[in-house]
């Protein structure tokens, strides 16, 4: 009960911001505009030349109609994103709960199994819940697809589940772990269903991707997802492996499970999770090593451990005090940090509460403008009315990857010399620092909007007799 409590609590405010005009993070406004483009709503392509260009889409095209759609229809992108994102939050929350059940685990293992992950996900992954992302998304797709297969496969279950596999991907192209994991285990169970997987899975990427491609009449797309320009790097290693700090006791747990089922019968089941759970650990730091990946890499990690504890409390403990132990443990991350975390957590979420006239505020004056406008933190922008026109993020990695200068240059002098938005939301977002020496270098007057916003209105130059 204390449990589902503070889960209630951490949640909560989530969705109490969701339908504001305070922005969670930098890359909502960028879904917010491609989802315009997606449905028409802007005239201008969803993959642009990556090249040369101010603007990227280094994601799959699904999450931009789904968005896009329910945008529509709604009338503000952002919000139909973070409605979307709590839909598939809870909704993987429920299969986590269904899969525990299915794999042979008790009502009780389940509940503690969904309680973990709710638990951690809101609390260690708090920014995530009811954010503008498509994340959870393609998680509660691959989700459903392995809940039609994991307790009984045919080939009609095969096929709808490679289907549900796809359907992720094309929302979330990363998402590999768990993938690789149900290959191989449909190997050990069933080669001929193994193979018809196999062939459903390649056969729908391929065909997805070729009408795509010719949906958008370019090869931008393939480019710019396989070829995006993200800066990566071993600096990063130190900070993917301290993410990893929270799972500890739960692979500590874990291992005496795993290790009886390998040597007593051999079950395929949970090989597979402890595959899925392996490969989603590799791929999560791999996939940290990048800039502006955070820890949305090991979402796979907390769904396999939190399958995986559900199935150890299923099983019969010797005692009361084994039990209270193994509780403790798979809950010590957050036993242990709550002291120190709860409060600054709250406290943040209590802010941003009392921030909702001073941001509405800033987009009334932003919309007022007369001259183009670019913010990087693009949702500002976006409930401002104004044109998309710099993908801050993508450009600054494009630009550490040696792109050149000269289109931001253009952007911002000709032919109306445009106003700059700088926006401070977290010591964690980017500060893109390269771009905003470069911009600050032209003659340029400031104002200060608010505690987190300045607006930089550049000055013309003056033109030669």
């Amino acid at each position: 009960m204390v449990g589902w409590i503070l889960v209630l609590l951490l949640i909560s405010d989530r969705i109490s911001l969701i339908f504001t005009h305070i922005p969670f993070d930098y890359n909502e406004g960028w879904n917010a505009y491609l989802g315009e483009r997606a449905v028409g709503l802007v005239k201008a392509p969803l993959y642009p030349d990556p090249d040369g260009s101010l603007i990227f889409n280094n994601y799959p095209p699904l999450s931009f109609y789904l968005v896009g759609g329910l945008g529509y229809l709604i009338g503000d992108m952002v919000w139909a994103g973070r409605i979307l994102s709590l839909v598939a939050w809870l909704g993987t929350m429920g299969l986590v709960y269904r899969l525990i059940l299915q794999a042979g685990g008790n009502r009780l293992g389940a509940h503690i199994g969904i309680l973990l992950f709710a638990l951690y996900s809101s609390y260690f992954f708090h920014s995530y819940i009811a954010m503008n992302d498509p994340q959870w998304m393609a998680h509660f797709c691959m989700m459903l697809g392995l809940s039609l297969i994991i307790k009984k496969q045919t080939t009609s279950r095969v096929i709808m589940a490679a289907l549900c596999f796809i359907t992720g991907g094309l929302i979330k192209h990363n998402l590999l772990a768990l993938p690789l994991a149900v290959t191989g285990w449909l190997f050990l169970r069933d080669r001929k269903l193994a193979m018809l997987w196999l062939a459903m899975g390649l056969s729908g990427i391929l065909i997805a991707l070729a009408g795509f491609t010719s949906l958008y009449d370019s090869h931008f797309m393939i480019a710019d997802i396989l070829h995006h320009k993200r800066v990566i790097t071993f600096n990063r290693l130190p900070r993917a492996l301290g993410r990893l700090v929270i799972f500890i006791p739960l692979a500590i747990l874990a291992f005496p499970l795993l290790i009886k089922s390998f040597r007593s019968s051999g079950n395929k089941t949970a090989i597979m999770l402890a595959a899925f759970a392996l490969l989603s650990l590799f791929f999560g730091i791999f996939e940290s090593l990048g800039e502006g990946v955070s820890y949305n890499a090991f979402f796979e990690t907390l769904i396999a451990f939190s399958i995986i504890t559900g199935l150890i409390f299923s099983n019969r403990m010797p005692n009361t005090r084994s039990f209270l132990f193994s509780a403790v443990a798979a809950f010590l991350p957050v036993l242990a940090t709550a002291v120190f975390c709860l409060p600054h957590i709250l406290d943040h979420e209590y802010q941003l509460q009392n921030e909702k006239q001073q941001w509405n505020d800033v987009i009334t004056r932003i919309r007022a403008t007369k001259t183009p406008v670019i913010c990087d933190i693009s949702e500002i922008c976006y409930w401002a009315g104004k044109d998309y026109r710099l993908d801050f993020f993508n450009y600054y990695q494009a630009v550490k990857r040696g792109a050149s200068l000269e289109p931001l240059n253009r952007a911002i002098i000709t032919p109306i010399p445009a106003t700059m938005v700088k926006v401070t939301i977290s010591k964690k977002c980017p500060t893109f620092l390269l771009l905003w020496q470069m911009i600050l270098s032209h003659p340029h007057k400031t104002q200060t909007l608010s505690p987190h916003v300045e607006m930089i209105e550049m000055i013309p130059p003056k033109q030669k007799n």
